[in-house]
Order: C-alpha cells, then structure tokens, then sequence
C-alpha cells in the first residue's frame, strides 16, 4: 500500500481499494477534500476529509451541490492536466522527453 492508496467502506460493508487522485483544501469553508477513483474503474468520487492524531483520518460525504461544482471542476482540470502530460512516442524506445514512460 502506498500513500496514494485509500480504502472506503461502503454503507453495506464492502470495501473499495482506491488511488487518490489529488487533495484539495477549500480557504471558503476551510474544508480539505479528497478525490480518488476506485481501482479497476473509471470511477471517481471524492470525500471532506477531516485529519485526526494517527495520520489516519475520516471521509465524510459531500452533500452540498456547491461543492459538487467545484469538485468537478477541479477533477476536469486535473484530467486535462493528465492528459497534456501523457508519454508521447515511447513506442519502441524512442521517447520525445516526457516524463510518463521513464526512459
């Protein structure tokens, strides 16, 4: 497990391994967020996250449509950021410079 890893517990007992995607803290409602997608899946979700002594940490669940709003904006300009930095013609050991492929 590394310190991108996340597990949540759903409200039926099931628990989904995750990657955290990026954290977010919000100076308007002095909040912090995590977003995060459910390995194996193009699902992504996100949680306030209230820190505690261990490290650890709880999820709570975003409710308010504001927030919604800009969560999502965040996560669209971290996808576009993703793509922009994706390895360009690695294929065959010629790489452009990128850093995605690590050669």
């Amino acid at each position: 497990m590394t310190d991108r890893d996340l597990t949540i517990k759903t409200d039926d007992g099931k628990e989904l391994e995750c990657t955290i995607l990026f954290t977010y803290h919000y100076d308007k409602n002095n909040k912090d967020y995590v977003v995060f997608q459910v390995k194996g899946t193009d699902n992504c979700a996100a949680a306030i996250y209230y820190p505690n002594e261990n490290g650890e940490g709880s999820l709570e669940k975003v409710e308010s449509e504001e927030e919604w709003k800009m969560l999502e904006g965040l996560l669209e300009d971290y996808l576009d950021n993703e793509l922009d930095n994706e390895p360009v013609n690695c294929e065959g050991g010629s790489c452009d410079g990128c850093n995605g492929c690590g050669q």
